[in-house]
């Protein structure tokens, strides 16, 4: 088993390269040692980080940074690979700013690997502090796929046939047309579904679908 530290993050057991759909996951193999991956909610961003951390020996996986102090950037530069989701989130903080630019600096003299992602192109960032711009943009860019209603549809197929139980693709097809496309809680339901067939030893059907949402 990979050797990962993750503070207090779990990261999902069925977020690997081989279940992701798209081209993306090639290119983030392929990058440079600063990789800095984009695009919509939903479309895998935090699904790369956390396959990348399940891939890599001696990575971290970092996401949800308001909840934490900047300090908890301190000493991630002796990891092998730092993964940090939706840095976004905390670019309106200068102090946050400076924090990642001096991570940035510390990865790259310890000649370690740092993919971070953000919800847009790194141009279209909020970034105050013009050096860490300068690193962001140094970064080799990746951008997430965004998949159609076929794409997702044979996802939830194959990720119900990776976790054990059947999903028929009539079933597939009613959950994607009666509840949110974003592929995260597309993922959530199944998950959720998941736990209940295991609870009520029933198959999943449409019927039973309905009754489980309550939709």
């Amino acid at each position: 088993m990979n050797k990962q530290l993750a503070l207090d993050l779990k990261l999902r057991d069925d977020a690997t390269f081989s279940n992701y759909l798209g081209g993306a996951a090639t290119k983030v193999l392929q990058a440079d040692a600063w990789t800095y991956l984009w695009g919509k909610p939903g479309s895998g961003k935090t699904h790369l980080l956390q396959a990348i951390c399940h891939h890599t020996e001696g990575a971290i996986y970092l996401s949800g940074l308001k909840q934490h102090s900047k300090d908890v950037f301190e000493g991630l530069e002796c990891m092998q690979v730092v993964c940090i989701d939706d840095i976004h989130e905390v670019l309106d903080d200068a102090d946050w700013q400076e924090a990642l630019f001096h991570l940035m600096n510390a990865i790259k003299d310890m000649d370690k690997r740092l993919y971070i992602s953000g919800n847009k192109p790194v141009r279209g960032l909020r970034v105050g502090l013009a050096d860490l711009k300068s690193r962001l943009l140094a970064a080799a860019v990746v951008e997430t796929d965004v998949l159609d209603d076929e794409q997702k549809l044979a996802v939830l197929v194959q990720r119900a046939e990776n976790r054990g139980f059947r999903m028929g693709e009539d079933v597939a097809r009613f959950i994607l047309s009666r509840t949110s496309r974003d592929m995260r809680k597309l993922i959530d339901v199944l998950q959720h579904l998941e736990l209940e067939t295991l609870q009520q030893g029933k198959r999943i059907t449409i019927p039973f679908v309905k009754r489980i949402l309550n939709i």
